[in-house]
């Protein structure tokens, strides 16, 4: 939507960056441009190092675009950070997210909402020492975009239908065109970028059709983040889960309440330029205790009516109310919106298809006594909750799908090693075994080589066997300096800390 500039201050000669807003809505219409001057400098007022200081703002009296003078930053946003490294560790992650947490707490409290959280919007600025601090972008420009659309009946979609926002980060309510949507909808978003801090991806990476998208987002829980990163703790895959609920009364109702629950998984929620690496194979191989997920409660759907011009909004919405955070957009009369005919039939379709796949839900949910309850808060996994997970699998519809087995290639060496698998003989295929499972599930192995026996746990994963090799190294050869040798390629997986020496800090918690 535009560009931005390095710049210095004639007076002072300060370095700053200069935000040029080119897009046509904002350029075309005066009254537009002063909202988003206002609603910048009031970001810009929000008392906190973590939201990008806004020092200024303008129009270019030459091209009539405005503009806005921010400090001036360097490092790398995280959607930088995730290109050139792919996951994280759980530790990066919560820090990063923890102070994303404080400015957003800070912006809320203040009733203003950003609406556009991404991995885009994430700065991670260097600072003296090797320090990073988090910032985060963009605060007034997706606010006052969606608020114009909102006006116009197009809370969701532009009036040519073009999705505002991001369509992968987007909460429900605003995927629905909700005009109720208030600060819980940062927290879902955060919730996403979380998610791909983690594995590496979105909830919803696979969906490629918009509408498929958005009835996603709007009636599926996302698939468990331990699919995808074995190595996640469960206390990790807990607070992404409860960020990601479709219903936003379930979800944390304050960034000061996910900030909490971050906190008490971390040492220290300061940011260090050494800690911005990938994940070591010895972290990637690790496997944690699975979480047991609730089901979807019945309230998905009464938090998701289809879109229907003729219904009014949620009260209460009005901007710059008093006693708490409320929605920005004002509770307006619906007028029939003549320009917007394929738009509306667009929503219809929508509307319809969202409808539908809701009632097969909630016919489903219906079978679950007590299901509301489980669903208020996402614990950590505990016997109890096993002895639960078949009556909740047996409900059909109101559960993610049932994982479909599927086959990974495992690493074995050497080639001439007898293999069993769950205590089965099995082939070695050109250094190959081939294991079969579903996604989570944990199978035996055991080498025998060089008149020794080594067995290892291996997890099926998204991304194949976890660890994905097993190794029996002939103790016969003398290791340089009379160093013992190793006896498997990784240490055996463990819930609890203590699984392999790590430094003090969040390794010791989950990883």
């Amino acid at each position: 939507m535009g560009a931005v500039y390095e710049a210095a201050h004639v007076g002072t000669g300060r370095r700053v960056a200069i935000k040029v807003i080119s897009t046509g809505d904002f350029t075309k219409d005066a009254q537009l441009v002063g909202r988003f001057q206002r609603e910048a400098k009031a970001a810009g007022a929000i008392d906190t190092q973590h939201i990008c200081q806004v020092l200024d703002t303008g129009t270019d009296p030459t091209n009539g675009f405005p503009f806005m003078v921010m400090e001036y930053m360097q490092g790398e946003d995280v959607q930088q950070l995730l290109r050139r490294t792919g996951p994280v560790t759980s530790e990066l992650a919560l820090r990063i997210v923890a102070q994303v947490c404080m400015g957003l707490q800070k912006a809320h409290e203040a009733s203003v909402v950003h609406r556009d959280i991404k991995p885009a919007n994430i700065f991670l600025a260097k600072s003296d020492g090797g320090s990073v601090l988090v910032k985060v972008l963009d605060f007034g420009i997706a606010k006052v975009k969606m608020e114009t659309a909102s006006e116009a009946g197009d809370a969701g979609l532009t009036r040519t239908g073009t999705m505002l926002g991001s369509p992968l980060y987007m909460s429900p309510e605003q995927a629905r065109g909700s005009k109720g949507i208030d600060h819980r909808a940062d927290l879902w978003s955060l919730g996403v970028v979380l998610y791909e801090l983690i594995c590496g991806r979105t909830p919803f990476h696979h969906i490629e059709a918009l509408g498929e998208l958005i009835i996603a987002i709007c009636s599926e829980a996302p698939r468990p983040v331990q699919d995808f990163a074995p190595w996640a703790a469960p206390e990790v895959a807990a607070i992404i889960h409860k960020s990601l609920r479709v219903n936003a009364a379930e979800r944390y109702q304050t960034a000061g309440e996910m900030l909490d629950a971050v906190r008490a998984l971390l040492p220290s929620t300061s940011v260090e330029e050494s800690m911005l690496i990938s994940l070591s194979e010895t972290q990637r191989n690790a496997v944690a205790r699975r979480l047991t997920l609730p089901p979807p409660s019945e309230a998905i759907a009464a938090s998701m009516p289809p879109p229907n011009l003729s219904q009014p909004p949620p009260p209460n919405e009005s901007a710059g109310t008093t006693g708490g955070i409320s929605a920005p957009t004002e509770r307006r009369p619906q007028v029939p919106q003549r320009s917007n005919a394929p738009l509306l039939v667009l929503g219809t379709a929508i509307g319809i298809a969202v409808a539908g796949i809701i009632a097969y839900k909630v016919v489903g949910s219906q079978q679950q006594a007590g299901a509301n309850a489980a669903a208020a808060n996402i614990p950590a996994e505990s016997p109890r909750e096993n002895a639960g997970a078949t009556t909740a699998t047996t409900a059909g519809p109101s559960v993610s799908p049932a994982p479909q087995e599927r086959t990974v290639k495992l690493v074995v060496l050497p080639e001439e090693a007898k293999v069993t698998v769950d205590g089965k003989d099995a082939t070695v295929k050109k250094g190959y075994v081939e294991i079969s499972g579903t996604l989570g599930s944990v199978h035996k192995v055991k080498l025998t080589a060089f008149g020794r026996d080594i067995e290892e746990d291996i997890t099926i994963s998204e991304s194949g066997p976890q660890p994905p090799k097993v190794e029996v190294e002939d103790t016969k050869k003398a290791a340089p300096g009379g160093a013992s040798p190793k006896t498997t390629a990784t240490a055996a997986p463990g819930p609890g800390p203590g699984t392999q020496p790590k430094k003090t800090g969040i390794e010791e918690k989950f990883e």
